[in-house]
C-alpha cells in the first residue's frame, strides 16, 4: 500500500516547498507558545542532572561555533548544540506533549531547529514555519506506526519517529531540494533507534538521551548528511525493505500524509501548567479544585484517592523522581498550598518526616472507565475524604493546558518566567519572552539565540 501512496515523494516535496508565507495566523501564535514553552524547558533543564552532563561532555568536544547551548556559555556545532538543547529539554517533565500520540514533540524538533536556524542565520519566521513541519512529520509517523506492536518489544516509538521530525525541520531551514531531502529522510531512517529500557533509569538520563537529545541531533545529522552530498535510498517508506515495514505489524501509512497542510500537528499539543509529569496534571488541579470550590484545609485531609488510566497511574506511582512521584507531590501540595519547580525536583525532601507521613495518606487506583478512553482524554478522579468524614470528589478531564483547553499566551509566558528568572534573571528572561512574542519579525534568530547566553559575572 505504501508504494501507491508515494510517500516519500508527497511527504519530499512537501518538506522541500517554502511555507512560511502561507501559515495561517493561528497557527503561528500557536508554535510561538510552544517555542517559548520549550525554551523554558530547556532553561530549567540546565540545572538538573541531565542538563549538566550534557553540557559538560560538549564542552569537552569543541566544534565550530554554529550554534547556542542555552543557559550557558558554549557555542559548538548545530549537532552537538541539537543534543545538548535537547537533552536539556527533556531532563524532566516540564515539556509539551502531543496528546493522540503521547509524545514530546517540542523537546525534539524545537532544539534541532534553533540549531539550524542559528546556524544558517534563518528569519524567526523560517523557524516557526520548521518547527510547525516538524509536529506535523514527527506526530504523522507515529500514527502511521504500531505503536502498541513496538511497545511490546521494546522500542520507543517517539524516539523513532523523532528522527523524522528534526530531519523535516533541519531539511526545510537548510532549503534542501526535493532529492536530498529525500536522502535525508533515509539517513533519519538508519539512525531511528529508541529502547524503552529508560524506564529503568531512576535519574531520567537515558530517557532525555532517548526521548530527545538523540533524535534532535540524528535529525540535523541527516540533513547536513544530505546537503554534503551523501546518497541513501530515495524511497526509505516505499519497497520489499522499507521503513514502515521494519516497525509496523499493522500500519496505516495513509497517515503520513493525511491532510498535509490543511491540519496541524501542533494544534493537538498540550503545555503542561504544573511543573510535573503529565498524569500529576490533571491530578493536582482535581487536588486544589477541590480544595478551591469546597474551602477545604489541607490539614483536614484524612485521606486522598486517586483514579487514573492504568498507565498513567503506574508512571506516577510512587516513583524514584519526585516531579512524576503522585505521592510526594500531593504531599508537597498540602504542606506548601502549591507546587512549584524547586519542590517537584527536591529528592532531599523526598526523605522529610511530613512528607512521609503525609505521603500515606494517598492511594492511587487504575480505573478501568479512565484507562477506556485514553490517551484521547486524560482525566483523574480525585476524592478527598475528610477528618469529620465527610468526602469531596471531582472529575477533571479537560486538563489546563490540554489541546482542548489551551493556556493562553500570558500563562505560558508566567510558567517561562517561574522556569527562566531563577536562571537568567527577570530581565533577560522577559526580553526572551518578548523577542518570542515577536519572533516572525526577527530576521535572524541568532538574535534570539544570544538572549539565551548565560553570562557568568
Amino acid at each position: 500500500m505504501e508504494s501507491r501512496l508515494n510517500l516519500t515523494d508527497t511527504l519530499s516535496a512537501y518538506i522541500a516547498q517554502d511555507r512560511t508565507g502561507t501559515l495561517p495566523q493561528h497557527i503561528i501564535e500557536r508554535a510561538k507558545i510552544h517555542i517559548l514553552d520549550t525554551l523554558g524547558a530547556m532553561i530549567s533543564g540546565s540545572g538538573l542532572k541531565p542538563g549538566r552532563l550534557i553540557t559538560d561532555f560538549v564542552r569537552t568536544q569543541g566544534g565550530a561555533p554554529e550554534a547556542t547551548i542555552a543557559s550557558t556559555d558554549i557555542r559548538t556545532n548545530a549537532i552537538m548544540a541539537a543534543l545538548a538543547n535537547g537533552v536539556m529539554a527533556h531532563a524532566d517533565e516540564t515539556d509539551d506533549t502531543h496528546f493522540s500520540t503521547v509524545t514530546h514533540p517540542g523537546s525534539v524538533v524545537v532544539p534541532a531547529s534553533l540549531a539550524v536556524a542559528e546556524r544558517g542565520h534563518c528569519s524567526g519566521m523560517e523557524l516557526i514555519s520548521a518547527v510547525v513541519l516538524g509536529y506535523d512529520v514527527m506526530c504523522r509517523l507515529v500514527k502511521a506506526l504500531d505503536r502498541t506492536w513496538m511497545q511490546g518489544r521494546c522500542i520507543h516509538t517517539g524516539s523513532v519517529c523523532a528522527n523524522f521530525g528534526a530531519t523535516a525541520s533541519a531539511s526545510r531551514l537548510l532549503r534542501l531540494p526535493i532529492s536530498q531531502v529525500r536522502f535525508a529522510l533515509a539517513f533519519a531512517g538508519t539512525q531511528a533507534s529508541g529502547l524503552t529500557t529508560w524506564r529503568q533509569d531512576l535519574e531520567h538520563i537515558e530517557k532525555a538521551l532517548c526521548y530527545s537529545g538523540i533524535p534532535a541531533r540524528n535529525g540535523v545529522t541527516a540533513a547536513l548528511w544530505a546537503q554534503a552530498q551523501f546518497t541513501a535510498t530515495p524511497d526509505v517508506f516505499e519497497g520489499s525493505e522499507n521503513f514502515i515495514r521494519a516497525f509496523a505489524e499493522q500500519p496505516k501509512p495513509e497517515e503520513l500524509i493525511r491532510d498535509l497542510g490543511s491540519h496541524y500537528e501542533i494544534l493537538d499539543a498540550g503545555i503542561k501548567k504544573y511543573p510535573a509529569g503529565q498524569p500529576m496534571q490533571q491530578t493536582l488541579e482535581a487536588y486544589f479544585t477541590l480544595l478551591r470550590e469546597h474551602s477545604l484545609r489541607s490539614q483536614d485531609i484524612r485521606e486522598i484517592i486517586v483514579r487514573l488510566p492504568d498507565t498513567q497511574a503506574l508512571t506516577i506511582n510512587d516513583r524514584h523522581m519526585p516531579d512524576v512521584n503522585c505521592q510526594y507531590l500531593l504531599a508537597v501540595a498540602m504542606l506548601d498550598g502549591s507546587v512549584d519547580f524547586k519542590s517537584s525536583h527536591d529528592f532531599n525532601r523526598m526523605q522529610d518526616s511530613d512528607v512521609l507521613e503525609l505521603k500515606k495518606r494517598v492511594q492511587i487506583i487504575a480505573d478501568p472507565e479512565l484507562t477506556s478512553k485514553f490517551p484521547a482524554v486524560r482525566s483523574a478522579i480525585v476524592e478527598l475524604i475528610m477528618s469529620d468524614g465527610m468526602h469531596y470528589q471531582v472529575l477533571v478531564d479537560r486538563v489546563p493546558g490540554a489541546p482542548s483547553n489551551p493556556l493562553s499566551e500570558k500563562e505560558v509566558a508566567e510558567k517561562f518566567l517561574s522556569l527562566s528568572n531563577p536562571v537568567l534573571g527577570a530581565e533577560r528572561s522577559k526580553a526572551i519572552v518578548t523577542g518570542v512574542g515577536g519572533l516572525e519579525q526577527i530576521p535572524d534568530v541568532a538574535e534570539l539565540a544570544a538572549m539565551l547566553v548565560q553570562i557568568h559575572n
